[in-house]
């Protein structure tokens, strides 16, 4: 999948469609003409930082020294070519300076609100509001870790949501459900990294995941809100449908 024209038809065919993302910049962070190739092979995304800190900016595990001038190459670079600026695992003075920064709206592909439940990984109401005020959209992951509980985990993300969408609105709030499917691996690559990982990830075959299977129990939550259909639609994908019409290319 390449264009938004692309991802309705996917929609419409009842297909899946597939983009990449690539989590911290540290591969162009020597070359950032590569944005361009990584943008052809299909990457629409690409966040600053993976936790801890690069060449670009700091990560959300790390003392962060913000933005560089690196960092500002790399994001004029991904604003040419069509690529969404994410800031999900990056720390919050890189992350407050790129917003600053940045022409395009920039996303939060799956972080969850500090001011709900307090962890390294999640992020601040300020930075949920800059966000906004961006034009960009916050989209919540389904960790037990992030949400606060490992065994109620849709009604702990319903109950994130509506924090999010009380503090900026549902046009700005989306699922970045962060699901892996195979623990076996995830397990393995923790242990085999465990700096990269915030506190909690060290037991990963312990960690709730919301499975995609749930999407029918987050939709019928959302209709228990005060929510439109549109409302309701737009946090489901259509919000991050905006964003892919604005900045890709």
């Amino acid at each position: 999948m390449h264009t938004v024209d692309d991802a309705r038809l996917a929609m419409a065919e009842d297909k899946l469609g597939v983009v990449f993302d690539v989590e911290g910049m540290y591969p162009v962070q020597h070359e950032p003409h590569l944005i361009q190739t990584f943008y052809e092979l299909g990457v629409r995304w690409m966040l600053i930082a993976y936790n801890r800190n690069n060449a670009a900016g700091g990560g959300c595990l790390e003392k962060d020294g913000g933005l560089t001038a690196l960092g500002r190459t790399i994001i004029d670079e991904m604003e040419r070519v069509g690529m969404v600026l994410c800031l999900s695992h990056t720390g919050a003075r890189t992350a407050s300076e790129a917003l600053e920064y940045s022409q395009n709206p920039a996303i939060f592909s799956h972080s969850n609100p500090s001011g709900d439940t307090a962890h390294p990984r999640n992020v601040s109401d300020d930075l949920i509001r800059a966000c906004a005020r961006k034009g960009g959209v916050v989209g919540l992951s389904g960790i037990g870790t992030f949400l606060g509980d490992n065994n109620n985990v849709v009604e702990r993300l319903l109950t994130q949501l509506r924090y999010v969408i009380d503090l900026i609105g549902p046009d700005h709030v989306g699922l970045g459900l962060d699901y892996v499917f195979d623990r076996n691996d995830l397990e393995q690559y923790v242990r085999l990294n465990p700096t990269l990982f915030p506190p909690g990830l060290d037991a990963a075959a312990g960690v709730g995941m919301i499975a995609p299977e749930a999407m029918g129990s987050i939709a019928e939550g959302l209709g228990r809100e005060n929510l439109t259909e549109a409302q309701i639609r737009g946090i489901l994908g259509e919000n991050w449908l905006r964003i892919a019409s604005r900045v890709w290319r």
